[in-house]
C-alpha cells in the first residue's frame, strides 16, 4: 500500500510538471513560431488553469483525493501565476505593478487553500513550479522576475506562522534570494537595492514569526536571505553603502535585542550578520586608517551593552568587532609606525590617534564584559589582556598625535609621553596592589614588569632616538616619577603591614617619660 501511495505521488506530480511546461510552451513558443494569437494563448492557458483548480475543489473532499486535488490545485495555481507573468513580462500587456499585484492576490489564495487543507505540499509545489518556469517568460533573470519571486516569498510567511512548516520558508527564499543574487553580480546596479531589503526584511519576518521551530533550519533561511543585501553593498556608492549596511546592521542587532524568546541559535544568526554587514559596509566605505574607527565604533556600543546585559552571545560579538578592528588598526599604527618617525609621517594621522583612543576604552569594556558574563574569565587574565590592548592604543594615540601637529620633533615629544605613561601605570599597578591583597602579587608583578619596559625603552629606544632636550627631560621625568612613587609605595607597603617604615620618626615609637620623684 506504501508503495502505491508512491507511485500515485509521483504521477500526479510528473503530470502537474508536464502540464505546466504544456503551458508555458503555449505562451511562449507558440508565439515565437507565430500559431494562434496572444489572447488565444493566454485566454487558453488561463483557462487550463481555472478548469484544473475547480477540477481539484471537487476531488479533494473525496475518498483517496486528497493527492490529486493538491496536484491538480497546484498546476491549476501555478499556471495562473505563470500567465500572469506572461501578461505582464512577455507581452507586456499591464503595468509591472498592475502584474505584482494580480500576483500577490494568486499567491495569498494558494497559501489560503494550503492553510486550508493543512497541505505543505500543495505552497511547496506551487513555488517550486513557479520558480523553475517563470524565467523562460521574463527571458532570463531580470529586476521582474526578482520581485515576482519576492511576491512568492512574501506569500508563504503567513501559512509557515499559522502551520508552523519549517520547510516552506526555506523554498519560498531560496529562489528569490538566489535570483536576486545572480542579478546583482551580473548587473551591478542599484535598482535591486529595494527588492534585496525587502527580501531581507522577509527573511527577519520568517525568523521571528517562527520562534520555536527547527531553529536551524530558519537560520539558515534567515541567511539565505540576507545574502542580496550583503552582494548589493559592494555596488553602492560609499555614502549609500555605509548608511545601508549600518542601518541594516543596527536593525538585525535591535531585533536580536528586542525578542529574546528567539533563543540562542538564532539571536547569534542575527548578531553574526550585523556584524558581518557592519564590517563590510566599513570596508566598502574605506581602506584608509579610518577604517578601523569604524569597526571599533560598533564594537564599543555592543561592548557597552555587554557590560550591562552580562549577556554571553552580546559579549562573543563586542569581542569579535574589538578583534577585527584592532588587528585592522595594527595594519596601520604598527610598531614599526611608532618607532621611526619617518614612518610615522607617513602612516598615522588624526584617525589612527582617534582609532587608539576607542581601542583603549574598547579594552576597559571588554574586561568588565568579560568578568561580568556568564564566560566567568578570570579578573586577573581578562585586566592582563585590557591593560595589554589598551596601553598599545594609548600609546600609538600619543604618538600620531604627537607626528600630526609638530612632525619629527610632536614624534620625540611624544614618546617621552609615553616612556612616562608607561612608568606612572606602573606605579598605579604597585599601588593597587597594596589596596587590593587579594591580586597584591598579580598586580605587584605587572607593575614590575611595565616599570622594567619603561626603563628599558629609556635606555634602549629613548637615549638612542630622541633630541638633546627632549632625552635629557625623559631620564628626569621619569627619575622623579620613580622616586616619587616609591617614596609613597613604601610609605603604604608600611601602613599595610601596620608597622612604620624605616626613618618615619614621627611614627616612631615614643620612650616612656620619666616618672618624678618626691
Amino acid at each position: 500500500m506504501a508503495a502505491r501511495g508512491v507511485v500515485s505521488k509521483l504521477l500526479v506530480l510528473a503530470g502537474g510538471a508536464i502540464t505546466l511546461i504544456g503551458v508555458v510552451m503555449l505562451l511562449v513558443i507558440a508565439a515565437r513560431a507565430g500559431l494562434l494569437n496572444p489572447q488565444v494563448r493566454v485566454g487558453g492557458g488561463a483557462a487550463l488553469s481555472v478548469a484544473l483548480i475547480a477540477a481539484a475543489l471537487r476531488v479533494h473532499g473525496r475518498p483517496g483525493g486528497s493527492i490529486g486535488g493538491t496536484a491538480l490545485a497546484g498546476t491549476g495555481i501555478a499556471g495562473l501565476f505563470i500567465v500572469t507573468v506572461a501578461m505582464t513580462s512577455f507581452y507586456e500587456w499591464i503595468p509591472a505593478l498592475g502584474g505584482l499585484a494580480l500576483a500577490g492576490a494568486i499567491a495569498g489564495a494558494a497559501g489560503a487553500l494550503a492553510v486550508r487543507w493543512r497541505s505543505e505540499l500543495l505552497a511547496v509545489a506551487v513555488t517550486v513550479a513557479v520558480a523553475a518556469l517563470a524565467p523562460v517568460l521574463t527571458d532570463g533573470v531580470t529586476i521582474g522576475l526578482v520581485w515576482f519571486l519576492v511576491i512568492l516569498q512574501a506569500a508563504g510567511i503567513w501559512p509557515e506562522r499559522l502551520r508552523g512548516w519549517c520547510y516552506l520558508g526555506f523554498v519560498r527564499t531560496l529562489p528569490a534570494a538566489g535570483v536576486a543574487l545572480v542579478y546583482i553580480t551580473d548587473f551591478h546596479t542599484v535598482s535591486s537595492l529595494p527588492a534585496a531589503l525587502t527580501i531581507a526584511a522577509l527573511g527577519v519576518l520568517s525568523l521571528v514569526v517562527s520562534i520555536g521551530k527547527d531553529d536551524e533550519l530558519h537560520t539558515a533561511t534567515f541567511v539565505t536571505a540576507m545574502l542580496p543585501i550583503a552582494a548589493q553593498l559592494n555596488h553602492l556608492d560609499r555614502p549609500v553603502a555605509i548608511l545601508t549596511g549600518g542601518a541594516a546592521a543596527a536593525a538585525l542587532a535591535a531585533v536580536a535585542f528586542a525578542v529574546p524568546q528567539l533563543g540562542t541559535v538564532r539571536r547569534i544568526a542575527l548578531g553574526g550578520v550585523a556584524g558581518c554587514l557592519a564590517i563590510e559596509s566599513a570596508f566598502v566605505f574605506t581602506h584608509g586608517s579610518w577604517l578601523p574607527v569604524l569597526v571599533l565604533l560598533p564594537g564599543l556600543l555592543v561592548t557597552a551593552i555587554a557590560t550591562s546585559s552580562k549577556s554571553i552571545v552580546t559579549t562573543v560579538f563586542g569581542l569579535a568587532f574589538g578583534v577585527v578592528g584592532g588587528a585592522a588598526y595594527t595594519c596601520f599604527a604598527n610598531p614599526a609606525a611608532l618607532s621611526f618617525s619617518g614612518r610615522a609621517d607617513a602612516d598615522l594621522s588624526f584617525a589612527t590617534m582617534v582609532g587608539g583612543i576607542l581601542l583603549g576604552a574598547w579594552a576597559v569594556l571588554a574586561a568588565q564584559a568579560l568578568m561580568g558574563s556568564a564566560l566567568r574569565v578570570r579578573p586577573t587574565i581578562a585586566a592582563t589582556g585590557a591593560g595589554v590592548v589598551g596601553l598599545y592604543g594609548a600609546t600609538a594615540a600619543s604618538v600620531s598625535f604627537g607626528s600630526s601637529v609638530a612632525g619629527t620633533a610632536g614624534f620625540h615629544t611624544a614618546h617621552l609621553g609615553v616612556t612616562v605613561l608607561w612608568v606612572s601605570v606602573a606605579m598605579f599597578l604597585m599601588g593597587l596592589g597594596i589596596h587590593l591583597p587579594r591580586y597584591g602579587a598579580a598586580a605587584l608583578g605587572a607593575g614590575l614588569l611595565l616599570t622594567g619596559c619603561g626603563i628599558a625603552k629609556l635606555f634602549l629606544f629613548d637615549l638612542s632616538t630622541l633630541g638633546g632636550a627632549t632625552r635629557a627631560a625623559a631620564f628626569i621625568v621619569v627619575g622623579l616619577v620613580l622616586l616619587f612613587a616609591g617614596s609613597r609605595y613604601a610609605q603604604a607597603y608600611a601602613r599595610m603591614r601596620g608597622g612604620p617604615g624605616k626613618g618615619d620618626v614621627h611614627n616612631q615609637p615614643q620612650p616612656p617619660a620619666p616618672v618624678a620623684m618626691h
